[in-house]
């Protein structure tokens, strides 16, 4: 599965991602001999989803096959451990840290409840595609499904994405991705909603949004190996709101409902 597509300090984490799904389709890191691969990754994203404040996040990154022949995937705030194959169907469980919203800077929305950071919990099932042939391009798409269980917000969150990696040349590989979410109306009303109480503390009209495609998403990134452990990455990653996470008075008239992060990584691979 590639990343949860949320507004989190994770877009260096995708990098992270793009450098393990680029180094295990390198001619020397075929199937039967993936590398194992840890770093960081430090960018920019938005303090909030919908929001237009910047703020800077670093986070790490691991991807480590047990010697059972199980894969461990942990970008930033998302993990996940496959119990299908390293290639061809792959599924298991998932955890998410979602941070919350507090101390931001618009003196607005700062008005608004304050929303505390979370554990999600879930899982994922999806499909990878190596062509192990002269153009060792690898293709991997899948969908996970997450909750919260109530704790701050009640039902479930749909994230569905498609990614490929191909080479431009031995030693650098170019991604791109797209994706889309569905999330549940107790979501989009704790992320997007404006209480009564809100309305009375921020001067935005109240608002309480029913669920839905909450938004699209699409990525590119470049990956290069520096040398026989080394690799670095640089990605952008942009996000388009949209239903009723889009029309909340958060966003049009605080924020904007289009969202782009951007960072850096570095990784370490190894046997």
């Amino acid at each position: 599965m590639a990343i949860p597509t949320d507004l989190l300090p994770g877009l260096a984490a995708l990098v992270l991602a793009g450098a393990s799904a680029a180094a295990i389709a390198t001619p020397l890191s075929l199937p039967g001999s993936l590398p194992n691969m840890a770093g960081l990754g430090v960018g920019s994203t938005t303090e909030f989803a919908g929001g237009k404040d910047r703020m800077v996040g670093v986070v790490p990154g691991l991807r480590y096959v047990t010697p059972g022949g199980r894969l461990l995937e942990w970008y930033g705030p998302y993990a996940q451990f496959n119990f299908g194959g390293l290639t061809g169907f792959q599924w298991g469980p998932a955890v998410s840290l979602r941070l919350g919203r507090n101390d931001v800077d618009d003196p607005v929305v700062s008005r608004l409840h304050e929303i505390d950071t979370t554990v999600e919990a879930g899982g994922f099932i999806g499909y990878e595609y190596l062509n192990a042939g002269p153009v060792p391009w690898r293709l991997r798409g899948g969908i996970n499904v997450m909750s919260n269980a109530g704790i701050v917000y009640g039902g479930a969150r749909v994230n569905a994405t498609a990614s490929l990696w191909v080479p431009l040349h031995p030693r650098l590989y170019a991604g791109a991705g797209l994706g889309a979410t569905w999330v549940s109306g107790s979501f989009n009303r704790t992320y997007f909603g404006v209480t009564q109480a809100d309305a009375d503390a921020s001067g935005l009209p109240a608002y309480s949004p029913g669920g839905g495609l909450e938004q699209f998403t699409g990525w590119l990134a470049l990956i290069w190996q520096l040398d026989k452990h080394w690799y670095g990455g640089a990605m952008v990653y942009g996000q388009r709101l949209v239903g009723a996470a889009a029309d909340s008075p958060i966003v049009t008239q605080r924020g904007t409902r289009n969202q782009v992060t951007y960072g850096v990584g570095i990784a370490y691979a190894w046997r």
